[in-house]
């Protein structure tokens, strides 16, 4: 559980740091620091130098570096396409197989991608 917050909703730099201890009293061997903890230690930064942060909880300092250099948006794993699209585009589909499909022009991209699937 999260200790309070303050009132700006952001935790503290001493409630991260026991989040940190009782991470590292409770980890297995050799465990990496799970991604809700670096993304709290890079909030921090914000407010605090890299130094201080990193220093203060017990961080490797390019590690949380690095950390604050990489992007937050994660690319969407699936995109949803509408239904009836039927639209100019190039479309690429391979199975597993090698077997492989192209095709240019004005096309339903659903239905062609379940006839060369065969569903």
């Amino acid at each position: 559980m999260l200790p309070a917050r303050t009132q700006n909703n952001h935790l503290t730099v001493e409630e991260v740091k026991e989040l940190f201890e009782e991470w590292r009293k409770n980890r297995k061997h050799r465990e990496p620091i799970p991604p809700l903890l670096w993304n709290t230690a890079v909030a921090l930064t914000q407010h605090h130098s890299l130094y201080e942060v990193s220093n203060y909880l017990r961080l490797n300092y390019n590690d949380l570096k690095a950390r604050m250099q990489k992007p937050s948006i994660v690319p969407p794993a699936f995109i949803e396409l509408p239904v009836a699209a039927s639209v100019e585009c190039t479309i690429e589909i391979e199975k597993p197989t090698g077997e492989r499909m192209r095709i240019k022009g004005n096309c339903n991209v659903v239905e062609l991608a379940r006839e060369f699937w065969g569903r």
